[in-house]
């Protein structure tokens, strides 16, 4: 399906078990972020978090989910044609050395095309004349925004940092990337989900998720933690 109703355009990422292509659907003609993660070895219900997560979540700062589906790669997938395209020389490289299991299947996640992200932003206005207060002001009220919005589902997002903040047009944050968001089920607002490793991103980690010696319940203040650190990196230049 995806071969046969995308046409691919360039490469947007790649992380562990999955890259993000952008791509155009044939039959609409608009521009999507299509992640595409190898399922195998307890990988599938990762991806499939996600999908649920950004399935129940409507919301005008928060990446928007158009649909999901699976596919069975054909045989001899990770055989390589060479390919001089530029584009998509990381992408090549990342799949050459990639040890994925010949078995596996492919999840594919369509959902809304970005431009860049807040992480590219900061590598790029490294002065602090260029980091506007009013600006800052207004995106970071988009971040509390959709954040709040993702705590009154029940969810938590657990991996709150630069790059999975996104900008869809100037000024217009949107988050992504639920694939490790928790389900808030108890009333004290924990999640029942204890776990006694690392999970999220270590540099914006709150400390009870920066453990991997005591099993951890995670609360929403997790998040708030984060995006504490988020907004002192949007006001202050950290070399």
């Amino acid at each position: 399906r995806f071969l046969s109703e995308f046409t691919v355009k360039g490469f947007l990422g790649r992380g562990a078990f999955c890259c993000v292509f952008q791509a155009v659907n044939k039959y609409d003609n608009w521009e999507y972020a299509v992640k595409r993660v190898a399922v195998g070895n307890g990988v599938g219900e990762t991806a499939f978090r996600e999908v649920r997560a950004m399935a129940q979540l409507d919301h005008p700062n928060i990446i928007r989910y158009n649909s999901t589906w699976v596919e069975k790669p054909p045989e001899g997938w990770q055989v390589l044609a060479p390919i001089s395209t530029s584009t998509f020389k990381n992408f090549f490289r990342w799949m050459l050395h990639s040890n994925f299991a010949t078995a596996c299947v492919f999840i594919y996640i369509q959902m809304q095309l970005a431009s860049h992200s807040l992480h590219d932003w900061l590598k790029e206005n490294q002065d602090q004349s260029s980091r506007n207060l009013d600006t800052l002001k207004l995106w970071f009220k988009q971040i509390v925004s959709a954040v709040e919005y993702i705590h009154s589902k029940n969810l938590i997002h657990r991996d709150l940092k630069p790059s999975n903040i996104l900008f869809v047009e100037m000024d217009h944050l949107k988050i992504c990337d639920l694939g490790i968001a928790a389900e808030r089920k108890h009333d004290d607002g924990f999640s029942s989900e204890i776990t006694g490793t690392c999970v999220g991103t270590s540099l914006y980690m709150s400390p009870e998720q920066n453990t991997s010696f005591q099993p951890t319940r995670f609360s929403s203040k997790s998040d708030v933690f984060t995006i504490g650190l988020i907004l002192a990196e949007l006001c202050l230049v950290i070399t």
